[in-house]
């Protein structure tokens, strides 16, 4: 009787999972192979998690959504991608229109940032995330929302991002060096015979023909080749 009964528990043990029911979407159903995409995707949304705290965000991003490729229907992993991406686009640098998730900032007005505002915060709340990046990329958004809610704020911000700055800025910093390379130039060309050397020996300039005629019927293609060369 005592052997029958320890038959029966054993073989109840080994019909159980092993596996910490807490890390499970859902019961496990008889199908193995539907079983094996849900364990997938666990391991997939441990991975992402791994990641995160490794600050190799952009392969967080491609865990969990390979998790949620695996097992569409697993709980919050939208949630995730979404914490992952905020932290992804502050490492890169973007702005906070991109924090928000905001590609035109041109068309966006007070309506739109409020309700992008809204869907990021209760997608990060606790009891809708459960990723270890929620809280962060909740500082971060708020962040976000105290500037461009605040029309003062926003407009003295789109001032700092206007392209115009910015590629004066980046014009100013290479026109010195065009303007040193051209007036070197035009000093040493300045000599009696461009095609020698200057009067230092430091500027040497030649030009070559080069003519190409493939077939004896075909047009003769002429490329004159100038090189200078200043030390």
């Amino acid at each position: 009787m005592v052997s029958s009964l320890n038959f029966k528990r054993n073989r109840m043990a080994t019909g159980r999972s092993r596996i910490p029911s807490n890390s499970i979407p859902q019961v496990l159903c008889p199908d193995p192979i539907i079983n094996l995409t849900q364990l997938a995707a666990v391991k997939a949304r441990e991975a992402a998690e791994a990641y995160f705290t490794l600050r190799h965000f952009d392969c967080a991003i491609m865990q969990a959504r390979a998790a949620k490729e695996l097992y569409p229907e697993f709980p919050g992993m939208d949630n995730y991608m979404a914490a992952y991406q905020i932290h992804s686009a502050v490492s890169h640098k973007k702005n906070w229109y991109h924090v928000l998730g905001i590609t035109n900032p041109a068309v966006a007005d007070s309506e739109a940032i409020k309700k992008q505002y809204k869907r990021l915060a209760l997608a990060l709340h606790p009891d809708k995330n459960g990723s270890i990046a929620a809280d962060g990329a909740f500082k971060y958004v708020k962040a976000a929302w105290d500037v461009l809610s605040d029309r003062a704020k926003r407009e003295a911000y789109d001032k700092s991002l206007s392209p115009r700055s910015q590629g004066a800025r980046g014009s100013n910093n290479r026109k010195p060096a065009q303007q040193q390379r051209s007036n070197a130039c035009s000093r040493k060309r300045a000599g009696p015979d461009a095609n020698s050397t200057g009067g230092d020996g430091s500027f040497y300039k030649k030009t070559v023909k080069i003519v190409r005629k493939s077939n004896p019927g075909q047009r003769a293609t002429v490329v004159m080749l100038s090189v200078c060369r200043v030390a």
